[in-house]
């Protein structure tokens, strides 16, 4: 599949709706772009959430893995370091 493309005056190129349609791309998608052997390659990329924790939720965190002193003395009983 050739298809035509025109870059911007704001170097933005819009891709033709053959080439989102057979690659199943949709707005907002985000893409890698690099340059191989002298072309432009352009392909989906994997983008993963990021939670961003406030300092409530990460002393949640701290507080939930507490351990007692209790605690310990059993793990190591139970990891044969006592």
């Amino acid at each position: 599949m050739a298809e035509i493309a025109q870059i911007s005056k704001r170097g933005q190129i819009t891709l033709p709706a053959g080439v989102r349609k057979a690659l199943g791309l949709e707005p907002g998608d985000t893409l890698v772009v690099r340059v191989e052997e002298g072309k432009v390659v352009l392909e989906p990329a994997v983008v993963l959430p990021l939670e961003v924790y406030s300092s409530e939720r990460i002393e949640e965190f701290r507080r939930a893995a507490e351990v007692s002193s209790d605690e310990v003395e059993a793990f190591r009983k139970a990891w044969g370091l006592d």
